[in-house]
């Protein structure tokens, strides 16, 4: 039982009792007070009982309460109120309501030879308390149930958080176990291809210049060979090279550098795509408005805009990913401008929409060329 509740149960006592001291007339002042002080006593030794004794303390703070009722009058029904207060808390629950019925008798009998209304007067007193105290004892362990489920909740939302961690971390050892696979295999066919055709053009080289003084046709021919041999190489090495690049882009189907790499093969404008800050994991869904919104700026700086260059840059932050998307066609006039801070057509009002179901923000810049800015929360490891 907290503080605040006891202040309440003492207040039912103390204050009937000076009233009733003022309305009524004793003959003996010094027993109604002794009477008074009993009750406290009961009720503050009542609190710190353990184990199955505040039970008893319940029953004679019950009965104590009747007989005050019975020996000096209806204001005493208030520290009987407080006495439910006091087993209305005990448990099992089924103990509150045997108590308060059996209380509610002893005080129907308690008042038998009160006037009618008097009777009237404590049986809804009584009544009304006990069913307002049940209601907010129902209503607090219904609080307590929430504060229950939501450290529930809360713990399992740890442990969901513990264990993405752990699959971002076992995912990361694989990529870098396959990335580390991939540079020996890349190593190896340095060694074996490229290094095996170096040492079979040095050979050729040595025999050229045997060759060149007495057949100059014959050394020419070797020479042919050999810048074929090396433009090989050139174009093996080109090739290792960018397979050991590690430069991050988005992955599978929504890698934006293979979008204008499509793009820029189909319809023949200049594309460039440039990342900044240091790259992270990004979550399905990110990828997926990242790529669909490129698609669509570009699809209209092509068709409103007839740009011939579009400008890509993805740029990594703490807490967000903003995607640039800027091409160098004609400004939108005044009314088209205003139109598309309104919203636009469907295409701007389906990146809008897109945008804001993850919490990110779209923004349009007009100067000094047209661009479209997308920004996106970004949850990393740690910040749920």
């Amino acid at each position: 039982m907290n503080k605040e509740l006891n202040l309440l149960r003492y207040g039912l006592i103390l204050i009937p009792a000076f009233i009733t001291m003022y309305v009524f007339q004793y003959e003996d002042y010094e027993r109604f007070t002794l009477h008074v002080l009993l009750l406290l006593l009961l009720v503050t030794v009542g609190i710190r009982l353990p184990g199955r004794l505040p039970l008893l303390a319940g029953c004679l703070e019950m009965l104590f309460t009747a007989w005050l009722g019975y020996q000096y009058g209806s204001l005493m029904i208030f520290p009987a109120l407080s006495a439910l207060l006091f087993y209305s808390e005990l448990q099992p629950r089924w103990t509150a309501a045997y108590f308060t019925a059996v209380h509610l008798a002893v005080l129907n009998v308690a008042f038998l030879e009160s006037a009618p209304l008097i009777r009237i007067y404590v049986n809804l007193t009584f009544l009304l308390t006990a069913v307002l105290y049940g209601l907010l004892l129902r209503a607090g362990r219904g609080r307590q149930d929430t504060l229950f489920l939501y450290d529930q909740l809360r713990k399992k939302h740890f442990e969901l958080e513990e264990t993405r961690s752990r699959l971002q971390q076992f995912s990361t050892q694989v990529e870098n176990a396959a990335l580390s696979e991939e540079r020996v295999r890349i190593s190896r066919q340095l060694h074996d291809d490229i290094g095996h055709r170096l040492i079979r053009v040095k050979m050729m080289t040595e025999a050229a210049i045997q060759v060149l003084p007495s057949a100059p046709e014959a050394g020419m021919q070797m020479m042919n060979q050999i810048r074929d041999q090396l433009s090989a190489s050139m174009d093996d090495m080109r090739t290792a090279v960018r397979r050991i690049n590690v430069a991050p882009q988005l992955e599978g189907a929504y890698a934006l550098d293979r979008l204008l790499e499509e793009i820029g093969r189909d319809t023949g404008i200049v594309t460039s795509y440039q990342v900044e800050g240091r790259p992270y994991p990004l979550y399905p869904s990110i990828q997926v408005v990242l790529y669909k919104n490129a698609r669509e700026a570009i699809t209209n700086s092509l068709h409103h805009g007839k740009a011939t260059a579009v400008w890509i840059t993805l740029s990594f932050r703490e807490s967000e990913v903003m995607l640039e998307v800027s091409n160098n066609g004609s400004l939108p006039a005044k009314e088209e401008q205003h139109r598309l801070e309104n919203g636009g057509g469907m295409g701007l009002k389906g990146m809008t929409e897109r945008t804001r179901l993850i919490g990110g923000t779209l923004e349009i810049i007009t100067a000094p060329r047209f661009c479209l800015v997308t920004r996106l929360p970004s949850y990393r490891q740690g910040e749920l």
